[in-house]
């Protein structure tokens, strides 16, 4: 189960992404997405990641497309923290 909801915040798209990102969700984020970018291209888009509980190869391939075209990401949960540092290359932190 996955649910999308969409915010704007100053200017910017925010997609709230809650549950799994994995097998027939993944092609929902991404038209979402998709429907952002094509009605307002120069927009920012982020997605908020802090209540995703997994994600899959899918889903973090579409994260990694997503995050080359210039979405952001903000708040993931320890749940996909170390995927999305992977996706963005940022070294991985140790407490």
């Amino acid at each position: 189960m996955m649910k999308i909801q969409t915010k704007e915040l100053g200017g910017q798209l925010i997609l709230q992404v809650e549950g799994r990102l994995a097998g027939a969700f993944v092609p929902e984020l991404e038209s979402c997405w998709q429907a952002a970018r094509a009605s307002q291209p120069s927009r920012k888009i982020s997605v908020d990641l802090k209540s995703v509980t997994c994600i899959d190869r899918a889903g973090r391939y579409l994260l990694q497309r997503m995050y080359r075209s210039g979405v952001s990401f903000q708040r993931a949960g320890l749940a996909v923290q170390d995927t999305l540092d992977q996706i963005v290359g940022q070294p991985e932190c140790h407490h």
